[in-house]
Parts: C-alpha cells; structure tokens; sequence
C-alpha cells in the first residue's frame, strides 16, 4: 500500500542437479557440511594460514555467485575451497615430512 513499486517475484533460476559438496539445495551449508569445514577449517589453519585465507576468499565469491543464479560458477569456486583446507594442506604436510626425510637420511 505505501511501496512506490509493487513487489514483484524474483524469478528463481532452477537449482542446480548436484550442488557442492556440503551445500544443500538452497545454497547454504548442510550440517554435515558445516561440521567438516569447521574441523578442517582448525586442521587447515594450523598447518597452512594462508591456505585458509584463501579458501575462505574462494567460498564469499562462491556465495556472491550463488546469489547472482550462476550456480556452475558456485559450485567450481566452492570445490576451490574445498580442496584448500583439505587436499593442498596434506600435500604440503607430506612434502614438508619427506624432506625431513630426506635431510636425516642424508646427514646421516
């Protein structure tokens, strides 16, 4: 009655087939998925601060994709995220442990 615009429905694109891992049909986390990111969040933040950084930079641009209806652009910055505070950390976590490796052996 006093809204100069009539509220119209916002058309809602479809949702997409499979959402990311952790993500719900609506685009918000599952508590699964807030679970595991909490944990690997801590693990991450221990061992790689930046790589934390970064994934969290990765999912606030997924967010802003979800919310912009380009939900393959979401998914693909989501599984970015992902892979920061989960395979990048153990990666660089073994890599550290083998040249460790590698100096005791040669030193002797």
């Amino acid at each position: 009655m006093y809204e100069a615009v009539p509220h119209q429905p916002v058309p809602q694109s479809a949702a997409p087939a499979r959402p990311a891992l952790g993500i719900g049909p609506d685009g918000t986390y599952t508590l699964g998925g807030q679970i595991a990111a909490f944990v690997l969040g801590l693990l991450t933040m221990i061992v790689c601060l930046p790589l934390v950084v970064v994934a969290a930079l990765l999912y606030t641009s997924a967010e802003n994709r979800f919310a912009e209806h380009d939900p393959r652009r979401g998914r693909v910055l989501v599984i970015w995220s992902w892979l920061c505070i989960t395979v990048l950390p153990l990666f660089v976590t073994g890599s550290i442990l083998l040249t460790v490796a590698v100096i005791k052996t040669a030193i002797g």
